[in-house]
């Protein structure tokens, strides 16, 4: 009985990937990639208290018009490294000198001094921001 159950479980798996490799649309043309960007500025204070959020705007160029802020990817530890990640959906996309800024809010739960690296194509040269936490 235990086999007939295990068996029918792995049958429902194997139908249940191959319904979810399938494409309704039979679209063979689309196009989709996760690209980490170069930050070209980030402003934001220097200071805060504890508990209390403050924000950097980080300013970006996507490679082309369609490209989608996506989120920033962060280490746990400190100096936290951050890099920016970017969604670009579609096959025929035109170039673009456009811009973007995003915010990313940082919390400190304790006082002290926390370092942020926002990484560049050149990993000696990040930008570095560093904050100071007070009570």
């Amino acid at each position: 009985m235990k086999t007939i159950k295990f068996k029918f479980i792995a049958l429902l798996f194997v139908l249940a990937g191959i319904g979810t490799a399938c494409s309704v649309d039979d679209d063979e043309n689309y196009c989709f990639s996760s690209i980490f960007v170069e930050p070209t500025g980030v402003t934001g204070p220097t200071t805060t208290t504890v508990n209390v959020p403050i924000t950097f705007n980080v300013s970006f160029k996507p490679f082309n018009k369609c490209g989608k802020f996506n989120d920033f990817s962060e280490t746990n530890t400190f100096p936290k490294e951050i890099k920016i990640l970017v969604d670009y959906e579609g096959c025929q996309c035109a170039s673009t000198d456009a811009t973007l800024t995003e915010p990313y809010v940082f919390t400190a739960t304790t006082s002290g001094e926390y370092v942020l690296k926002f990484l560049t194509s050149k990993p000696a040269e990040p930008i570095v921001k560093t904050i100071t936490v007070t009570q």
